[in-house]
């Protein structure tokens, strides 16, 4: 199975893209996850921007999201919401129909003690509007985050292991057939 991880943080050493590597790590036998990294290419969006052909890193999001079996979104919350950055690429994304139907986890990451609850919130209500499949079990917010990585990046806290794994093999089962 090849799941698309994507950051919503443009920041390298980010809570939520050190949680998509620890991911890799995690991940159940037959799965592997790809982070895509090219957030920061992504033009601004307008409706008028959305043309044959799209810009090239649009091109290429969207060719990875159409070949991949399932999606990982992974959320800071900025101002009680998702990024601005990871919003651009949703509305990339919506008019392409890449989306439609494909089995999505969507985590937060946050050292708040809600685990960024309101950005997931709002990232799954969103995906939920582009016709995602959202696989609520594989869906998780990680709280305190910071605390429970290691300077490796890795995953401390052997509950939080299990939560994570127990969320990749539930995006596993919602594989479409």
């Amino acid at each position: 199975m090849r799941v698309l991880a994507l950051s919503g943080s443009l920041r390298p050493q980010s809570l939520n893209t050190l949680l998509l590597h620890e991911a890799t790590h995690l991940a159940p036998e037959g799965m592997e996850i790809r982070l895509w990294e090219g957030l920061d290419d992504l033009p601004h969006f307008s409706p008028e921007r959305d043309v044959e052909p799209p810009p090239p890193a649009v091109a290429e999001l969207r060719a990875k999201i159409s070949e991949a079996d399932a999606v990982l979104v992974c959320t800071p919350e900025y101002i009680h919401t998702m990024p601005a950055v990871l919003k651009n690429l949703l509305e990339w994304v919506v008019s392409s129909g890449a989306w439609v139907d494909k089995p999505t986890a969507a985590w937060s990451a946050s050292p708040s003690l809600e685990g960024g609850a309101r950005a997931h919130g709002s990232l799954v209500h969103t995906l939920e509007v582009m016709s995602a499949r959202v696989v609520t079990e594989a869906s998780r917010c990680l709280t305190l985050a910071h605390s429970g990585l290691d300077e490796a990046g890795h995953l401390k806290d052997p509950v939080q292991v299990g939560r994570l794994q127990t969320a990749l093999a539930a995006l596993a089962a919602a594989q479409t057939p």
